[in-house]
């Protein structure tokens, strides 16, 4: 059995010529009034005649203050526009999947990781879910890829509506999906499971009236002495999704963590 082992990092390259139009804006508006006001304050120590009231140093001092003042605040505001709507998008595109707004791989992986680690830190049980929409290829091939993807939105809502705010979930590859719960048991996990499996029987997508996937879990209990990876659980998660779809598809299989891996 050739295992699906998480070898790459997501990894997303900005492109300046897709930077927001709202952020080119405001720079180039900043820019501007940062140019304005330099010049105002330049103009305002050149001609401010130190006879009258000022020295020429105590002007001097004056203008570089100012100065630095409106560089200060010009930096800031240049680093919350950048920040707010160029870098949080852009992490926001490394970490998600476009299609179904889950985890992609390299967030996905990362974050089972540490999930892990906490529950090892609390003693508690953690399941991995491993989740493979039934028959994608044929719907693909049937009423089209908009079908498909449509299939992938829908199925990344429901995952989203049913898991809980400290699960990890997320799409590990075409119509393979990851579901991670902390504190959770295998029959815990399992109902979790067919809850959504019974879901998705009831949706409506156009021409697609439902459609199911199989799944497997794996569930350990982690201690600071002996903890698992998290591609550990997923591989014995894997082997108990192959075993649902070689016993009929849409089903749920529970593995033993515990037992050898077949090669």
């Amino acid at each position: 059995m050739n295992y699906r082992f998480p070898r790459h990092e997501d990894r997303w390259h900005a492109d300046p010529h897709k930077m927001p139009k709202a952020v080119q804006y405001w720079i180039i508006l900043l820019l501007v009034g940062f140019a304005g006001s330099t010049a105002l304050i330049g103009w305002w120590a050149a001609n401010t005649n130190p006879r009258l009231h000022l020295s020429a140093d105590t002007i001097l001092y004056r203008a570089i203050a100012l100065e630095l003042l409106l560089t200060t605040i010009c930096a800031l505001i240049v680093h919350y526009i950048v920040t707010r709507y160029l870098l949080a998008p852009l992490k926001h595109q490394a970490h998600y999947d476009d299609l179904t707004d889950l985890l992609r791989p390299g967030a996905f992986w990362e974050r089972a990781e540490a999930a892990i680690a906490q529950a090892a830190a609390m003693a508690v049980p953690i399941s991995f879910v491993f989740l493979d929409l039934d028959d994608f290829k044929q719907v693909n091939d049937t009423y089209g890829h908009a079908m498909g993807d449509a299939m992938l939105q829908a199925f990344g809502r429901v995952l989203l509506e049913h898991a809980r705010s400290d699960d990890i979930v997320g799409r590990l590859g075409g119509e393979e999906f990851g579901w991670l719960m902390k504190g959770t048991s295998s029959s815990d996990a399992r109902t979790a499971t067919l809850r959504v499996l019974n879901v998705c029987r009831t949706l409506c997508i156009e021409e697609i009236a439902g459609f199911a996937f199989s799944a497997g879990i794996a569930s350990d209990t982690p201690t600071a002495d002996n903890s698992p990876r998290a591609w550990d659980l997923a591989r014995h998660a894997d082997l108990g999704l192959y075993e649902a779809k070689a016993n009929g598809k849409a089903q749920v299989v529970v593995k033993n963590p515990n037992e050898p891996l077949r090669a």
